[in-house]
């Protein structure tokens, strides 16, 4: 292990991404902390059998299909290879949104050819939106929970029902989310909340996990 790995292992772990690397039959030779917990969801979007050595799969029969195609195109090396897909979690697990890449041999540090990056990040992470709105812009926890929900699509009497407020207190919370983040309406915010979003773990999450380094078949 060369000086640096330690740290890109540190920092792999940080991410609030899912970061694997597969060979072209899905066997999974690296995770980070994010992708080992996303794939210890008993009935997640993602699932790998025994994790570093095991097949990464998914939840569903066609999304497993179109995941292993993308893999074995990226491994394989083919023209525009990879590409982007969007995988169902079970009824009270999120999806997932998938990215697959190829990963040349001199970046996977493998000594073999023919690897595939996979970065995956669950469609919904409410925690980590309101941390980073709290942060960034001064909101307060009541405000940070609408404004997520904002975020996800929600109207206002579905945020108020869904937080126990009124949908006056929703409003003044909107108007005061406005001022502080400098929007005007809804869909200002929406772009917004989009555009700041960064796919780094809370501290708090981060030392919840157990520590441990970048996993590895080797």
């Amino acid at each position: 292990m060369t000086a640096w790995q330690p740290a890109a292992a540190a920092a792999l772990d940080a991410l609030a991404l899912a970061v694997l690397v597969v060979d072209r039959h899905a066997r999974i030779l690296h995770a980070n902390r994010e992708a080992a917990e996303l794939l210890e969801r008993p009935d997640g979007a993602l699932s790998g059998q025994h994790a570093i050595g095991g097949c990464l799969g998914a939840r569903t029969g066609e999304g497993r299909s179109r995941l292993h195609a993308l893999i074995q195109a990226a491994c394989d090396g083919r023209p525009e290879a990879g590409g982007f897909l969007q995988l169902e979690g079970g009824a009270d697990e999120p999806g997932a949104s998938v990215c697959v890449s190829p990963l040349a041999e001199a970046e996977a540090g493998l000594g073999v050819p023919g690897r595939a990056l996979v970065v995956a990040r669950l469609l919904r992470a409410q925690g980590r939106i309101e941390v980073q709105l709290r942060t960034l812009f001064g909101l307060t926890r009541a405000e940070a929970q609408v404004g997520a929900a904002i975020a996800r699509g929600g109207c206002l009497a579905e945020i108020a029902a869904e937080l126990g407020i009124t949908v006056t207190t929703a409003r003044t919370h909107v108007a005061r989310i406005f001022l502080k983040t400098g929007t005007r309406q809804q869909s200002q915010l929406v772009a917004l909340v989009a555009a700041v979003q960064l796919p780094v773990a809370h501290a708090a999450e981060a030392a919840a996990l157990p520590a441990q380094a970048l996993r590895s078949s080797r």
